[in-house]
């Protein structure tokens, strides 16, 4: 199955399916850690508890840099 952070899951469909929320948890989110998971938009990415990207290199961070 495909998944896909929130960012490339709304620009892809027009909504967010929520494929990559809760893999990091509040209580890892809280001291500082995320896991790390394949966006098929962006690639090897570690996600935050609602499944946002929060790596340097996400979809968002590039489309962001080429504007």
């Amino acid at each position: 199955m495909a998944d896909f952070c929130l960012e490339c899951s709304i620009n892809t469909f027009g909504k967010d399916f929520k494929d990559l929320a809760n893999i990091t948890s509040q209580k890892d989110w809280d001291k500082g850690l995320a896991q790390v998971v394949i966006c098929e938009g962006c690639g090897a990415i570690q996600v935050d508890p609602d499944g946002n990207c929060v790596s340097s290199n996400c979809m968002e961070s590039t489309q962001s840099k080429s504007r």
